[in-house]
């Protein structure tokens, strides 16, 4: 009975001091840690979010993707770019055709396409509406 007992203490110390040594477990966190999880070094309400609007960068954003449309319409040949609409996930763009009213239906309508694909290669992630005025 007392080599039982003895037994049962014993790893009953052992079991408990291993789980004491908590500054040399790697996935400890203090409760600072877990207050400020997410927080900038300084001390404010921010987070790092990068996807939060105010933080709207050079690679990304309405006006980003707006001139990137501009810039790749006007690249084509005999194409210039009236005006460029985005609202929510759609996009329209009117463009001025050189020579657009001596061009058929059919043809017209391969330029709109042409344009189209050109906007979808840039911007993939929007509905497109060409027009052409």
């Amino acid at each position: 009975m007392l080599r039982a007992l003895t037994v049962i203490m014993l790893s009953i110390f052992f079991m408990t001091a291993c789980g004491l040594q908590m500054d040399k477990y790697q996935g400890q966190t203090s409760r600072d840690d877990v207050e400020n999880m997410g927080m900038n070094e300084r001390v404010t309400t921010d987070t790092e979010n990068p996807r939060l609007i105010k933080y709207v960068g050079d690679t990304w954003g309405l006006k980003q993707d707006r001139e990137l449309i501009k810039k790749t319409v006007n690249d084509m040949p005999g194409v210039t770019v009236k005006r460029v609409i985005i609202e929510a996930s759609r996009v329209w763009v009117t463009v001025d055709i050189d020579g657009e009213d001596k061009l058929s239906k059919a043809e017209l309508e391969d330029w709109k396409d042409e344009i189209h694909q050109a906007v979808y290669k840039a911007v993939p992630r929007y509905d497109i509406n060409v027009k052409v005025s």
